[in-house]
């Protein structure tokens, strides 16, 4: 008998983890390396803009194959279904190996950063460093609070989606009205500095700076990552045909509003110098608004931010492994759940031991590693509603300007992959060989699947010719 996720989440359940998990470190890192690469106002909220269409558009696509298949695993489920196991494989590794895990390792170190305006402890202290060719390796005081965040969010999560839910929806309200109220007073209050936006840049400008805008682009679709996290929670949300596209649909649109105004908001109370330097600086931009005093409660709100995307991309990265193992593709042990709780247990710790490793790593390098392989996998992923559209699956929900939308995405994922393989060829090349890895292990756990689904499939026989 195949195990099953108990669906126990809501409408609002379902937006608020959605919502954590797009709302996290990414709007707070990355405005300054943005700023740092174009050095203009007007075209840093252009390239948020760019990113929010492109995210949108993934959004709306996922939506449709989230209501043809509401189970756990996201793209691993759509991937399997339309090309292969091995190509759903591939997903579910590089998850593991470095969009899932790197991802809870980023949102960490970002933790990590902010609590220094908090303990008096220096986030620049390293207790080791190393480079390798290009490649920073450290470990400091964020690294060591990225760690304990992870896992005492895991043991969280531990006890069940549904008490995790009640944490993510407070940390949700949160953030929903803490980033309004700050952006609204930091809008209102420097109105005088909208002279920052004079001029214009013109189209030729515009044009010029277009390989820097596509370079800009990168972290900023970082930043909206976690659109599709309904996606792998799918097997846990109530009335998955009307719920799944209002989550995606109502979180991302909101997301896109937020991150929009909170930009603004920084480009108005931070100076170019202290954006290029891109150091806290939501911290330095509510000390801006608010004052000093602000220092020390806003860094406890951003704080709450990123504890609630952490939480979210917890409960999103372990029902990938979970999903692999209960097909047989993964050891195992990851596919039980907690026999009172309902949590995939084993799959939380595995990825929290996992994760961990990453913390050593440098969070630029990640940021760039993470899209490429996400690219390549989503444009897949993307590609597979039309495959389904052509198999006859139906379902209510329409995307937004078929065939338009999902054309837009896949085209935009492939050459985003090109351009960033160009401009940062060990970020790329990093990212398509741990996509490799994935064959050879594969291969070990190949015969296994193909027995169990052997099984399966010789069971659904004989109780239908029973039936018959």
């Amino acid at each position: 008998m195949e195990i099953h996720l108990k669906r126990s989440l809501n409408l609002k359940d379902s937006i608020s983890i959605l919502f954590s998990s797009m709302v996290g470190s990414g709007v707070f890192i990355t405005t300054g390396i943005i700023y740092g690469i174009l050095d203009n106002p007007w075209l840093v909220l252009l390239t948020w803009m760019l990113g929010a269409i492109f995210s949108m558009a993934g959004a709306f696509t996922f939506a449709k194959l989230a209501i043809f298949f509401p189970y756990a695993g996201g793209d691993y489920i759509y991937l399997k279904k339309a090309y292969s196991p091995l190509v759903a494989f591939m997903s579910g590794w590089a998850s593991l190996l470095i969009t899932f895990s790197a991802s809870i390792s980023v949102l960490g170190l970002a933790l990590g950063e902010y609590l220094s305006f908090i303990f008096p402890y220096d986030s620049k202290h390293t207790f080791f460093y190393y480079s390798l060719n290009g490649l920073d390796i450290k470990l400091g005081y964020p690294g060591l609070v990225g760690v304990g965040a992870i896992f005492l969010f895991t043991i969280i999560n531990y006890f069940g989606i549904h008490r995790a839910s009640i944490f993510q929806n407070i940390l949700s309200l949160i953030k929903v009205l803490g980033l309004l109220i700050f952006a609204a007073v930091a809008i209102f209050t420097h109105l005088n500095q909208f002279q920052i936006f004079i001029p214009s840049p013109n189209f030729t400008e515009i044009y010029d700076k277009s390989p820097f805008i596509l370079i800009a682009i990168i972290p900023v679709i970082f930043s909206y990552l976690g659109w599709n996290m309904v996606t792998y929670i799918a097997e846990e949300v109530k009335d998955p045909e009307k719920n799944i596209s209002r989550t995606i649909i109502y979180g991302s649109g909101l997301v896109a509003i937020l991150y929009l105004v909170v930009n603004l908001a920084f480009l108005l109370t931070l100076s170019p110098e202290q954006l290029r330097k891109n150091e806290g600086i939501a911290t330095l931009s509510a000390i801006q608004v608010f004052g000093e005093p602000a220092k020390f409660y806003f860094s406890i709100f951003f704080c709450l931010v990123i504890l609630g995307s952490l939480s979210a991309t917890i409960i999103g990265g372990s029902r990938i492994y979970f999903a692999m193992a209960r097909d047989g593709l993964f050891f195992p042990f990851l596919s039980k759940l907690h026999s009172h709780y309902k949590s995939p247990y084993n799959s939380l710790v595995f990825q929290a031991m996992y994760a961990s490793i990453f913390i050593i790593f440098d969070l630029k390098f990640l940021l760039y590693m993470i899209t490429c392989a996400i690219l390549i996998l989503s444009a897949l992923t993307a590609f597979s509603v039309f495959i389904f559209e052509r198999r006859g699956h139906r379902s209510k929900y329409q995307i937004p300007f078929y065939p338009v939308t999902p054309i837009v995405y896949i085209l935009g994922c492939i050459f985003l992959v090109i351009y960033l393989a160009l401009q940062n060829p060990l970020e790329a090349f990093s990212g398509m060989s741990i996509l490799l890895t994935s064959i050879p292990v594969y291969l070990i756990f190949r015969k296994k699947f193909l027995n169990k689904h052997h099984v399966q499939e010789s069971t659904q026989n004989f109780i239908r010719q029973a039936k018959e």
